[in-house]
């Protein structure tokens, strides 16, 4: 036990130092005193927990000093001595809240004893007065807990609270922010002084170790280990600090301050540490009351943000709730909807309880449209709820379908003209490929037109020398039946030859050109572009003469064959060559520069015609390829000729480009892919594009290369291919991979994943290929894949 503080007032001098040496003996911190101004000067100097009194004093009364003591020291317990008998001066003491009445002489034990009961009884005072303080307090801070506040403002007006209870100047609060996770919500209470001096972050924060030990912690001193400028910026001393657990939960740390050393004792940390807990579960209950509020008014504008009505009914067809939407239905007031019948909602299809509401309270849910007034159409869905808690037993949902039937009849009605529609385009369609076909046609004719002036010449000549032997033969025998004498044989033979020499010149002019006017079958072989060249320029030969046309040839040696139609060739060839005659009309300088060579980066043979014509200007050499664009006069041309010399290069898997500067000429250059099927490895490729366009044109240059090809219009169809096996490389649109990834992924594993994958993509990346195609590009994409191009 710590020493106690005792004062002593004795005039008698023996007296008082006898209690003096006795008290020091017992472990009491004495003081003595004769009078009654030496008490109260003890007193205002000092605290005192026990005091002996004698009532006789020289020239004052011991009343007189048990009054000062009671008045400044209430706390202090006073044991009354007296030498008098008389119950006066004992009553006067009690009254003055005295413990107890000694008559002199006495025995010191009987004293000490009787202190030692006053000091218990001051003991349970003390202890009563602090329960009763606690108790006040925490009563005061539950008041504050009882406002549905913010946590912030919660924990301030707590904080406000313990100031005043515990009589301190400053109190602080961190507090967990639970989105992120850190003890980084601060709340500061003090008054204006402390708070601009203090700082918790010139000393290691209290806070800090209860965080890290969840465990209260007392600070006695806060200058402890700081240097003179550092004290001078912290005011506050000692320090308390406490966690705030709501349950297991540690929330945050409850901090007091008070710049008195050794302010705080461990009956302050029970009391805080109640308050703490009472605080910490009021920031969780204002927490969850905030969020199930936010939750509340969020359920509520979601409910009513709902476009569709919904009602809620209790089992007897009652309205509970009803959403915005149902209000707009009903044409009232959200707020005047609740105790509404279904009836009056109508949306039940007849009266309850045989209604969809009366049938869904013991059933599953049920479906109906409803038609409303006003050519309303509703689909209604009404289920039961089950294990409900505010008696709702329903819920119905109407969702407006007018204009989803309305639309769905249109929709019939658009599928069905569609479907008409589609027919007529079928027919269309089938028309025009008769046409284009007639016009494919037609175009070789106006070419053969072209060609019949010149052809008839080139004709006139052998002919000539046909008829003119033939009818110097006929003259010659006639003749030789009047007198009996020829020429000699072999002169006669000489002759029969040169009218056969003719004639066969002459049959091969009919053969080319009927080679080129006949309709050709879709069968193709392979075909010596020179030789096809040769023919051409043999039908136009007359012409060059006639119009002064210098002819160049350069076809490169040993070129590889093409895979194409020859007639398709021989015209494509032949509108070049007419488009360039014309092109020089009217220049001084008219020459023709054909040709053809190997170009092995896209394995392919280029056949060239290059002209000194006038020129193409920039603005139509973009359109040069376009169906029915020509530049020449009314009556001099359709516009079809390169439109269907691209068409025809397209089709066997080609390229064709121009190149023109105007005032020096043009050169038109097909590229054609080579036929490699004598020196390469063929591969199986399968070729799968949503566009028949591109998909034609990449098959038919595989195809052009010897490869054997098969295509596909769609993803299955190009999936099913590849699982089916037997296929090498696949050129495949990344459309259709980007739909359904696994489905790809199982398809090119099958047959242990063979088929080596060209992605033909709308820019070229990695191992795939984008428009326009190029032959060098597709080329490189099997070199790169193919183990025949390692």
């Amino acid at each position: 036990m710590d020493s106690l503080n005792l004062l002593i007032v004795e005039d008698d001098r023996d007296l008082r130092a006898l209690l003096a040496d006795a008290s020091v003996a017992r472990g009491y911190r004495t003081r003595a005193v004769a009078t009654l101004a030496e008490a109260r000067e003890a007193i205002g100097s000092a605290t005192f927990d026990l005091a002996v009194i004698d009532l006789a004093l020289e020239n004052d009364t011991g009343l007189d000093a048990l009054r000062a003591i009671k008045k400044d020291a209430v706390d202090t317990e006073i044991v009354v001595v007296s030498g008098t008998t008389s119950l006066a001066p004992a009553i006067a003491s009690f009254e003055l809240k005295a413990f107890a009445f000694l008559s002199k002489p006495f025995d010191f034990d009987q004293l000490f004893s009787t202190l030692d009961r006053a000091i218990e009884h001051r003991s349970i005072v003390l202890a009563n007065r602090r329960l009763m303080w606690e108790q006040r307090l925490i009563n005061d801070v539950g008041d504050e807990l009882r406002h549905l506040l913010a946590p912030s403002q919660l924990v301030e007006r707590v904080l406000g609270r313990l100031m005043q209870g515990l009589n301190i100047d400053a109190s602080t609060a961190r507090l967990l922010d639970p989105d992120t996770g850190e003890y980084d919500m601060r709340v500061f209470h003090a008054r204006d002084p402390v708070r601009r001096g203090w700082s918790d972050s010139i000393v290691p924060r209290p806070s800090d170790r209860v965080l890290a030990t969840r465990l209260p912690h007392i600070i006695d001193d806060l200058h402890v280990g700081l240097d003179a400028d550092a004290r001078v910026l912290q005011p506050m001393r000692a320090a308390l600090s406490v966690p705030m657990f709501a349950g297991d939960d540690l929330i945050g740390v409850l901090t007091v301050a008070s710049p008195e050393v050794g302010r705080f004792t461990r009956a302050d940390q029970h009391v805080l540490c109640i308050i703490a807990n009472q605080v910490a579960v009021g920031v969780q209950n204002a927490r969850l009351h905030a969020f199930v509020r936010a939750g509340k008014q969020e359920w509520e504008a979601t409910f009513d943000a709902i476009g569709d009505a919904i009602a809620v009914f209790d089992r007897e067809g009652k309205l509970l709730r009803g959403n915005a939407a149902l209000a707009a239905y009903m044409k009232r007031p959200v707020t005047s909807l609740r105790g509404l019948t279904c009836d009056e909602v109508g949306l039940c299809g007849g009266p309850f309880p045989a209604c969809a509401v009366g049938h869904a309270a013991g059933t599953s849910c049920t479906q109906e449209e409803v038609t409303r007034p006003g050519d309303r159409i509703y689909s209604v869905t009404t289920c039961p709820v089950h294990a409900a808690g505010d008696g709702a037993a329903i819920v119905q949902i109407a969702k407006n379908v007018t204009l989803v039937i309305q639309n769905a009849r249109r929709m019939r009605q658009m599928s069905d003209e569609l479907a008409a529609a589609n027919s007529r385009l079928v027919a269309t369609v089938d028309r025009l490929k008769a046409t284009q076909a007639q016009l494919l046609q037609a175009e070789k004719l106006s070419a053969i037109g072209q060609l019949v002036a010149g052809v008839a010449h080139e004709l006139n000549n052998p002919l000539t020398s046909v008829i003119g032997y033939a009818q110097l033969l006929q003259e010659e025998l006639r003749e030789a039946s009047e007198t009996g004498t020829t020429r000699p044989t072999p002169q006669l033979t000489n002759d029969l030859r040169r009218i056969a020499e003719e004639s066969e010149r002459a049959a091969k002019i009919v053969r080319n050109l009927l080679a080129f006017a006949r309709r050709q079958s879709a069968a193709r072989a392979e075909q010596d572009v020179a030789d096809v060249m040769n023919r051409v320029l043999a039908l136009r030969a007359y012409e060059f003469r006639l119009n002064a046309i210098e002819l160049e040839t350069a076809f490169e040696p040993g070129l590889p064959p093409v895979l194409g139609d020859v007639g398709q060739l021989q015209q494509a060839l032949l509108n070049l060559l007419l488009n360039a005659e014309q092109a020089m009309r009217g220049r001084t300088v008219r020459r023709i520069h054909v040709g053809a060579r190997h170009v092995p980066e896209c394995d392919a043979v280029e056949l060239f015609i290059e002209d000194s014509g006038h020129g193409i200007p920039d603005e139509n050499l973009r359109r040069i390829f376009d169906p029915f664009f020509t530049t020449r006069e009314v009556g001099e041309g359709t516009g079809l000729g390169l439109s269907i010399c691209y068409g025809i290069v397209r089709d066997h898997g080609g390229q064709i480009s121009v190149e023109s500067r105007v005032g020096q000429g043009t050169t038109f250059k097909m590229l054609l892919p080579a036929c490699t099927s004598a020196t390469d490895a063929p591969l199986r490729t399968l070729v799968a594009h949503r566009d028949s366009t591109e998909r034609d044109y990449v098959a038919a240059a595989l195809t052009g290369w010897g490869h054997s090809v098969v295509a596909a219009e769609s993803a299955d169809d190009a999936r099913a291919r590849l699982e089916a096996g037997g296929l090498d490389v696949a050129f495949v649109d990344n459309a259709f991979i980007a739909a359904d990834v696994p489905a790809w992924h199982t398809a090119l594993a099958a047959h242990g994943g063979r088929a080596a994958l060209i992605l033909m993509t709308e820019v070229a990346e990695g191992a795939g290929v984008a428009p326009p195609f190029e032959l060098s590009a597709l080329k490189t994409a099997l070199r790169d894949v193919s183990k025949e191009y390692a």
